[in-house]
C-alpha cells in the first residue's frame, strides 16, 4: 500500500475521491499527496496555483490533475456543460498540469540541488476511455477509468517519459513528501505574549485622566499609588503642562537612574530634570559653596547637609522654580522638601506635586503630605501584566485593580547554592534569548551589592541600561532601578528571609512589566505571599 500523506476530504468531490482510492493500491514505494498548493514564476507572470495530487517515487514526481465529468473540447478550447444546460469555457487540465510540474521542478531544485525528474498526467476517472485530444494531450498521460484500475502500469508508463536513469533513494522520496505537505506547529514565544500585553498597557485610564482635572484645581497635591499605577507617566504630564503654562519647571527624583533616564526624554525639554542631590551640587558649584570631596560625602552629608547647601545656594544666586514635580516622594526627608520648598518662587502658592507609594519606602525617610496638601489615590495598575500585578499586589496583601491584559505567568526558580549565581544566571539569559527577547529587552535586578557586582564581571551583564545595538544585559540592584521598567526582568533576591512586607520583592516585582522571572531561595516563598 502506497504511503498517504493527505487524502481528500468529505467535501472534495467524487472524481477525486476516486482518483485517490486508486492511487492507494500503489505499491510502498509511492507517496500520495492530495491538494498541494505553489507559487512561482512562469516566464514575465508570478502564479498560483494547485496540483490535486502529487506522487513521489524514486523515479521522480508525477503531477495528477483531476477532471470529473464528460470531455467537450471544441476547436481545442475546453468547456463544461452545467446543469442547466449551459456551456462555459474552463481551463485546460494538461496546460494546468504541465504548469504545476515544471513550477514544482524548479522549487524542488532550489531546495534540494537536485534536477527531480517531473512529469504529469490527467485523470478522467468517469469516462471509461479518452479518444485523441490532441499533440499535447498524448494517450500515455491520460489515467481514463480504465486505467486507473490497472494503476501501478498507468504509472510507470508516465514516468517512462521522464528520465530513464533518474532514481532517489527512499530516503530523499520521503524528504521532499515532508517539504511538500511540511508540518509546522510555530510556538508562540514568551517575548510574543509579552510585548503584545505590554501595547495593550498604555492608555491612560479613567482614573489617571481623573489626577489631571485633580491638579488643576489644587496647587498642592500629594498623589499615592502603589507600583505600576502610572506615577512616572503622569508626572512626566504634568511637568509639561506646567511648562506649556509658562512655569519655570523642576522635575525630580531621588534615584539618580530614573533621573538619567527622564533627562533623556526629549518631551522634556526645557525642564530642569535632575535627581534631588545631583541638583544640590551643581547648585552649590554654580553657587560657589565649598562641598566635601568624594570620599568624604557620607551619609550623614547626603541625608542633612545636602538639602542646607541646596538653601543656601538658591538664596545666593537667586535661583527658583515656578513649579516643583517630585516623583517617587517616600524616597524624600522632611528636610529635602523643605528645601524644595524654599526655592519655589511663590512659596506654598507655587505648584508643588509629589507622587509617592509607602509601600516601595526603601530607606525609612519620614516624609508624609501634611493638611496642606490635596491627596489623591491612583489604585490601577497600567504597567504590569494581570499575572505580575496579582504578584506585586500580594506582596503587600492589596486588592487587584488592573486593565486586564494578560501575559506569562511569572516563575520562580529555586536558588539553593549561592555559589552557583553565575551559572543560573547565564541559563536563565540563554533560555530568555531562545523565547525570542532580546538583550535590550531583559533586565536582571539584584537585591545585593555583592550580587550584582558577581554579576557584572561576567562578559555578557553590564552597568549600562539598554540602548540599541547593546551586546550585554543591563544589571542594576533593586533599589537603584526604582521608578524605571523593563519588559522582562530576572529577579535575585537574597537566601535569607524577609519579614512582610517584603518591600524590596514588592519594587522588584514591580518593575516588569510582561515577564517576571526570580531566582530565589524558596525560604522567600512566605514574606511574597507566593505559595
Amino acid at each position: 500500500m502506497a504511503t498517504i500523506i493527505s487524502a481528500p476530504g468529505p467535501e472534495a468531490p467524487m472524481s477525486e475521491k476516486k482518483v485517490h482510492r486508486a492511487l492507494a493500491a500503489l505499491p510502498d514505494e509511492y507517496t500520495i499527496l492530495h491538494s498541494v498548493a505553489w507559487q512561482g514564476r512562469w516566464g514575465r507572470r508570478f502564479l498560483d496555483g494547485e496540483a490535486d495530487f502529487l506522487v513521489a517515487h524514486p523515479r521522480g514526481v508525477l503531477v495528477i490533475e483531476v477532471k470529473g465529468g464528460g470531455i467537450h473540447v471544441e476547436n481545442g478550447r475546453w468547456k463544461s456543460r452545467d446543469r442547466n444546460g449551459y456551456v462555459h469555457d474552463v481551463k485546460n487540465p494538461f496546460e494546468q498540469a504541465t504548469t504545476s510540474s515544471a513550477i514544482l521542478h524548479k522549487w524542488l531544485k532550489e531546495r534540494t540541488g537536485l534536477d527531480i525528474s517531473t512529469c504529469h498526467a490527467v485523470a478522467f476517472p468517469d469516462i471509461g476511455d479518452s479518444p485523441e485530444l490532441g499533440p499535447a494531450a498524448s494517450r500515455e498521460l491520460i489515467l481514463a477509468r480504465e486505467r486507473l484500475g490497472v494503476i501501478e502500469d498507468a504509472v510507470k508508463r508516465v514516468f517512462s517519459r521522464g528520465r530513464r536513469d533518474f532514481r532517489l533513494p527512499p530516503s530523499k522520496v520521503k524528504e521532499i513528501a515532508t517539504m511538500l505537505a511540511p508540518t509546522v506547529t510555530v510556538r508562540r514565544k514568551l517575548s510574543d505574549e509579552a510585548r503584545e500585553a505590554q501595547s495593550e498597557l498604555i492608555t491612560l485610564t479613567d482614573e489617571q485622566k481623573d489626577f489631571f482635572n485633580a491638579a488643576r484645581r489644587n496647587v498642592r497635591l500629594a498623589v499615592f499609588g502603589g507600583a505600576g499605577t502610572g506615577k512616572t507617566v503622569l508626572a512626566c504630564e504634568k511637568a509639561r503642562q506646567l511648562k506649556a503654562e509658562g512655569n519655570r519647571v523642576l522635575l525630580t527624583c531621588y534615584n539618580r537612574p530614573l533621573a538619567e533616564a527622564l533627562n533623556a526624554d526629549a518631551s522634556l525639554q526645557g525642564i530642569e530634570v535632575k535627581n534631588f542631590h545631583w541638583l544640590c551640587l551643581d547648585m552649590a558649584s554654580e553657587a560657589n559653596l565649598d562641598t566635601p570631596k568624594d570620599e568624604d560625602k557620607d551619609s550623614a552629608f547626603w541625608e542633612k547637609e545636602a538639602p542646607l547647601l541646596l538653601m543656601q545656594a538658591a538664596e545666593r544666586c537667586g535661583v527658583s522654580f515656578d513649579a516643583v514635580v517630585i516623583d517617587e516622594g517616600q524616597d524624600f526627608g522632611e528636610d529635602w522638601m523643605e528645601a524644595l520648598e524654599s526655592i519655589c518662587s511663590h512659596g506654598k502658592d507655587s505648584p508643588f506635586v509629589v507622587f509617592f507609594d509607602s509601600h516601595q519606602n526603601l530607606w525609612n525617610r519620614s516624609w508624609s503630605p501634611d493638611a496642606s496638601y490635596f491627596q489623591f489615590e491612583l489604585t490601577k495598575n497600567c504597567r504590569n501584566t494581570l499575572p505580575i500585578a496579582e504578584r506585586v499586589a500580594s506582596v503587600v496583601a492589596a486588592p487587584v485593580l488592573h486593565k486586564g491584559a494578560g501575559g506569562p505567568a511569572p516563575k520562580w526558580t529555586e536558588w539553593i547554592a549561592p555559589g552557583d549565581l553565575e551559572k543560573r544566571i547565564q541559563g536563565i539569559l540563554i533560555e530568555l534569548l531562545q523565547e525570542g527577547f532580546s538583550l535590550t529587552d531583559i533586565v536582571v535586578l539584584c537585591e545585593s551589592r555583592d550580587a550584582l557586582e558577581r554579576l557584572r564581571a561576567l562578559e555578557n551583564i553590564g552597568a549600562q541600561p539598554a540602548r540599541e545595538g547593546k551586546t550585554s544585559v543591563y544589571c542594576e540592584t533593586i533599589a537603584r532601578f526604582k521608578g524605571l521598567e523593563a519588559l522582562a526582568v530576572v529577579l535575585v533576591l537574597n537566601p535569607k528571609p524577609f519579614r512582610a512586607p517584603d518591600n524590596n520583592a514588592y519594587v522588584g516585582f514591580s518593575r516588569a512589566v510582561s515577564y517576571l522571572r526570580i531566582l530565589a531561595h524558596p525560604s522567600r516563598q512566605k514574606s511574597v505571599h507566593w505559595a
